[in-house]
């Protein structure tokens, strides 16, 4: 595996260089200084460049109004806005004066709002599956999300989902998922074939006030006795789940400065019978402009036993590029795991390359690198007096993360454990949203 790591390094090269290359032929789109028309009037706003996105989606994200006085700082908030639909490669506003104060010209250059994909499926237990997948993240120019792929190799899954961010009142929003999977279960040593489906809707509670519900059916199947909880080797779970939320981040794609926080109560029933309560704790601080700390805790406690009203699967295993870095989750995981888990994670991050607009034929997408030191601590247990030092793991290291549309981030880091031993991991999207995951 040393080798895929050194080629995902090579990414991040070849994408970091495509960045840096970008701002020679780019400079005519780079976003003009509005500090010297703070004050003046906003005669006109227009929009221009959109062939596929409705205006209305745009207009619902731009706060700033004719009439009232430019606020430099109230259009960059816009601009974020509109970067977190995740559809658009570049966004510039551009000031042009005229009798009674001045025009701003909200410009956009989209992503193509349809694309398929050669898809790549990870995880540290089965490593990569590979296939082909068909993406349309702004369907029907109205930001929905449709998706389905199909992967094969060290898992064989096939995926469908659609969601609409924003159907009615305040982000009033709906979704459904479905996955089928078929993977070795190399924790517990067994085949496990796993039917999933979701259904789940959400609102905005203000401005930052987050409220989402889901309910959905789970079924896994092992090809070995005692796996599951039901006898036949198959067990069919009913889930359903409410949680709330604070997001306050500057951008979610690369946030630099912000709360995110959640507390979610979820119960799972059918062949199971057991509740979880979860708080999930993350604050971005700037130290610079370009230096950023992300830290916060993730606590999950689980009630009921494990392998009576918990399924084994169900439990938490640590280790690895999702949980605590510098070790390998097939190796800790079958050490340190349990129903309750409760990690740390503390990173320096600092933006070497701003996410840039790359020109791919009339489409645009934007692609950044990011580099950071990290330190993790944590553990799971199902007993109580298995929540003691002696079971807790720590790891630190150094990464590199390529900032992609649609997922954040790839991250590629070097751990080292508290035994001394190094080791590389590779990991999907940002760790703050993996880590509350139990398939890793």
């Amino acid at each position: 595996m040393r080798w895929l790591f050194l080629a995902v390094f090579l990414l991040f090269y070849v994408a970091g260089s495509l960045s840096g290359i970008s701002h020679c032929w780019a400079d005519e789109e780079t976003q003009p200084d509005l500090e010297i028309y703070r004050g003046q009037i906003i005669a006109n706003i227009q929009v221009a460049g959109n062939q596929v996105t409705k205006d209305w989606v745009i207009a619902r994200e731009i706060w700033t109004t004719e009439g009232q006085k430019l606020d430099p700082d109230l259009i960059a908030q816009d601009i974020t806005r509109l970067e977190n639909l995740a559809i658009f490669g570049s966004v510039l506003v551009t000031p042009t004066p005229q009798a009674g104060g001045v025009a701003l010209n909200y410009h956009f250059t989209e992503m193509p709002w349809i694309i398929p994909y050669p898809a790549i499926n990870y995880n540290e237990e089965n490593g990569f599956s590979l296939g082909v997948g068909v993406a349309s993240p702004n369907f029907a120019g109205r930001r929905i999300s449709l998706s389905g792929s199909a992967v094969y190799g060290g898992a064989t899954q096939y995926r469908l989902s659609a969601s609409n961010p924003w159907i009615t009142g305040n982000h009033v929003s709906g979704g459904i998922s479905f996955w089928d999977q078929s993977r070795r279960n190399e924790l517990l040593e067994f085949q496990q074939h796993t039917n999933f489906l979701a259904f789940n809707a959400g609102k905005y509670i203000g401005q930052n006030g987050r409220l989402n519900s889901s309910v959905g059916y789970y079924r896994v199947k092992s090809d070995q006795p005692d796996r599951t909880l039901s006898a036949d080797n198959a067990d069919n779970l009913l889930f359903a789940g409410i949680s709330v939320g604070y997001d306050g981040r500057d951008s979610w794609r690369n946030p630099h400065e912000g709360w995110h926080n959640e507390l979610e109560l979820l119960y799972i029933g059918g062949d199971a019978n057991s509740w979880t309560l979860s708080a999930d704790v993350r604050r971005y601080e700037p130290i610079g402009d370009r230096h950023t700390i992300a830290t916060g805790p993730f606590l999950a406690l689980q009630s009921g036993t494990v392998n009576q009203d918990v399924p084994s699967y169900m439990q938490f295993f640590v280790g690895g590029a999702n949980s605590i870095r510098g070790y390998k989750l097939e190796e800790l995981g079958k050490e340190i795991y349990g129903k309750n888990q409760l990690l740390y994670t503390l990173e320096y991050r600092y933006l070497l390359v701003q996410p840039t607009p790359i020109k791919v034929f009339k489409w645009t997408f934007s692609l950044g690198l990011e580099m950071a030191a990290f330190g993790d601590a944590g553990l799971a247990w199902s007993r109580s007096n298995d929540f003691n030092m002696a079971r807790s793991r720590a790891g630190y290291g150094v990464g590199l993360r390529l900032l992609v549309p649609g997922m954040e981030s790839l991250r590629l880091d070097v751990g080292r454990n508290q035994f001394g031993d190094f080791e590389f991991n590779f990991g999907v999207r940002a760790i703050f949203d993996e880590r509350k995951k139990r398939v890793r």
